[in-house]
């Protein structure tokens, strides 16, 4: 049953009956297709302007301490914690 469906199927996948490729003449770039193109370079780079503009918006929310304390803060406050436990082993 299953060969009997690839057999009926296959007569259509023979390379004779194919469309035909058209010739090189009668295929041309046009003007829609550069357009598209152009539309997709222009999509393109307002995406990236898009995303350049979000990630300052976090960078700078991150710096005021939007999401939590500050990276510059934690560390300065984290440096000192660490240096006074070392002096109290050492002692």
């Amino acid at each position: 049953m299953l060969v009997d469906a690839f057999l009926s199927l296959l007569p259509a996948l023979l390379p004779g009956n194919l469309d035909p490729a058209p010739e090189p003449e009668d295929v041309k770039a046009g003007w829609t297709a550069f357009g598209l193109f152009l539309g997709g370079v222009a999509t393109v780079a307002l995406l990236g302007w898009s995303l350049v503009r979000q990630l300052r918006k976090v960078e700078d929310a991150r710096q005021r301490g939007v999401y939590g304390e500050p990276e510059e803060q934690a560390d300065a406050e984290a440096a000192p914690t660490a240096g006074s436990s070392e002096d109290s082993t050492q002692a």
